[in-house]
């Protein structure tokens, strides 16, 4: 089984055994930063890009997504990554994070979850591809 399959599988039994059920989110304020995009490597299921700079609060982050396109233009798709980002203090948080992406011309648009340890994050993105700049908004929800 793919891991296009395998991610598919996983989703639709979550959402199946999810009880349909209204949730309250505070989103609050959002942080906002800027990383500068490390590397991009095309391969023949999408890209994947690699972000690094200093975010706020979280210090010096690290992070890669792994895009695939679910269409034959590459136009649109799904990313699984990583995130690791070490504080002021040294401390070091790692997570899974993954979502969705559109891209028109070199521009993208990225709607991410991370699964970090004290809150699940929330995260809208754009990429810049032309000029190497991935501008994010997060938001910290638990």
């Amino acid at each position: 089984m793919t891991t296009d399959k395998i991610l598919t599988a996983l989703l639709l039994t979550f959402l199946l055994s999810c009880p349909a059920q209204a949730a309250e989110v505070k989103f609050g304020e959002p942080l906002e930063f800027s990383l500068n995009v490390a590397s991009i490597t095309m391969n023949d299921k999408g890209m994947s890009i690699t972000y690094e700079g200093i975010a706020g609060k979280y210090g010096l982050v690290h992070t890669t997504h792994n895009m695939v396109g679910t269409n034959a233009a590459h136009t649109k798709g799904y990313f699984t990554g990583t995130v690791q980002a070490i504080d002021d203090s040294g401390h070091l948080e790692q997570a899974m994070t993954l979502g969705l992406w559109s891209r028109s011309g070199t521009s993208l648009k990225v709607y991410g979850f991370d699964d970090d340890d004290p809150a699940r994050i929330l995260h809208i993105s754009t990429v810049n591809l032309a000029t190497k700049v991935f501008n994010a908004k997060v938001w910290e929800l638990d």
